[in-house]
């Protein structure tokens, strides 16, 4: 099994690969394709990622966490996948059309979801490979898997979306992407599925995986209800716009801390329910988030306008409103990703779905009456939505984890502190009639929060800058 330190750096030039590659592709689309067409392939998303909460059913994680005959256990779990698989694959060609006609109103929605039913077929051949390679840690051979599979995709979206296929290039990209993953881990993976089914084994995997599949289930309601309600109340149109704007900010975050939540998971495993070392890790973790995500989001919500305007086009008005109050939505929410990680490694995956479960009401109920209001009702009710959730998320934190949450809560109060005095007074000047104003703004903005981190932080960053100045002078 690899070391920690060696996974974490092959799990973060994985993401780098991806995210390197993505935002290249996920521009040119944006520039040939419209708003509508994002919409009627995220439509037909929500349906295939719903499908893979079911088919899943957390035997990923319940073969990292079980510890046994490995063969006899990877086998049980890759037959549950398939035949879970085969069923919703079923249903999803079955249902397409009442799915397009009566919740997204749009009918090109079915024809896309019945092609994209073979995703899912895919995806189960290979989900257990690549959770036994993440049990070992080995993420090296997980990163050229995704070097070679995530190009794939934008090479055959991009010449198709230029010759007018619309919609259609997501789907073909997509198609392509999965099978050359599939290919590659079938003949590259140390390991591989026999006929070999236990059912005393099968049902200790699914009563683990019960409580992930649950979890599983309320992480795309947090991850695509919002955009499900948008599509049902505003259209295609509506929906392309919001969930472009969403997944922007997503892919910045998951660039940063994507690569830390696969290996956190592994290395707190490590730890034999050690509920003081698992503390240990936790405040190092949040401390990371807090300091990252909460000025990465400030940065990004104060410039959206000039990033909506440079990266999407004319094409896509309103689409800065998205990204500016998104990037504070996620800025919260990342703070507490990894506590699910940490409850899971205590062998309790049960605690993160209750609390998942209860905050549910709040954000179904707050989704329906804003979207009612407004789309920038409806924006600003997801960040309070999002603050809500984190005071619940720390509170069960220091319940479980029996972890002291004053002294996060009061890192986060001034960390975003410390981000908003910048932003306040830098828009207190008029850049409207000065050359590159709006980027002008943007480089003071972000200076200022350096700045200010670096001697909250206490690196000493003035009084070097100060003692250079002066011996200059002497000089």
């Amino acid at each position: 099994m690899l070391s920690a330190h060696s996974a974490l750096k092959w799990s973060f030039l994985g993401e780098i690969s991806s995210k390197a590659i993505t935002p290249f592709v996920f521009v040119v689309l944006a520039r040939l394709l419209t708003p509508e067409d994002f919409g009627v392939v995220v439509a037909a998303t929500m349906v295939i990622t719903f499908s893979q909460s079911i088919w899943e059913a957390g035997m990923g994680k319940a073969i990292i966490q079980f510890e046994g005959d490995r063969d006899t256990i990877a086998n049980t779990a890759f037959w549950i996948n398939i035949a879970l698989a085969v069923l919703v694959a079923g249903l999803i060609v079955v249902s397409s059309s009442p799915i397009a006609e009566y919740i997204f109103h749009d009918s090109r929605v079915s024809a896309v979801l019945k092609i994209m039913a073979i995703q899912v077929l895919l995806s189960a051949s290979v989900s257990i490979h690549t959770a036994l390679l993440q049990k070992d840690m080995n993420f090296r051979h997980l990163f050229w898997v995704r070097l070679a599979t995530v190009a794939v995709p934008g090479l055959t979206s991009i010449p198709l979306a230029w010759y007018g296929m619309g919609y259609w290039s997501f789907v073909a990209g997509t198609l392509v992407g999965q099978i050359l993953q599939v290919s590659i881990l079938w003949k590259t993976s140390p390991w591989q599925p026999r006929i070999n089914f236990d059912l005393v084994i099968a049902k200790k995997l699914l009563g683990f995986g019960g409580w992930i599949t649950v979890t599983a289930l309320l992480v795309w309601f947090y991850m695509w209800a919002d955009s499900f309600i948008v599509g049902i109340y505003l259209g295609s149109n509506e929906l392309g716009l919001y969930r472009i704007g969403n997944a922007f900010v997503i892919m910045i975050y998951g660039l940063l801390f994507g690569p830390l939540i696969p290996v956190l998971y592994t290395h707190l495993t490590s730890t034999s329910q050690d509920l003081v070392r698992i503390q240990a890790v936790m405040l190092k973790v949040v401390r990371i988030l807090i300091f990252v995500s909460l000025p990465l989001a400030a940065i990004i919500s104060a410039n959206a306008d000039l990033i909506g305007g440079l990266v999407f086009g004319p094409r896509w008005q309103g689409v800065g409103l998205v990204i500016s109050i998104m990037a504070l939505t996620h800025g919260v929410s990342w703070v507490i990703t990894a506590n699910g990680e940490a409850y899971r490694a205590l062998g309790n995956p049960s605690v993160e779905t209750k609390v998942m479960a209860f905050s549910m009401l709040f954000y179904l109920v707050g989704y329906l009456v804003s979207i009612q209001q407004s789309f920038e009702v409806f924006l600003w009710t997801r960040f309070g939505l999002a603050v809500l959730s984190t005071c619940i998320h720390f509170w069960v934190m220091k319940s479980v984890l029996k972890m002291q949450i004053k002294p996060i809560l009061a890192n986060m109060l001034t960390v975003s502190l410390i981000c908003v005095i910048p932003i306040v007074v830098v828009s207190q000047f008029d850049f409207a009639g000065l050359a590159y104003g709006p980027v002008l703004k943007a480089f003071l903005i972000v200076m200022l929060i350096a700045i200010a981190l670096a001697v909250y932080e206490k690196k000493r960053l003035i009084p070097q800058i100060f003692r250079i100045v002066v011996k200059a002078i002497k000089h």
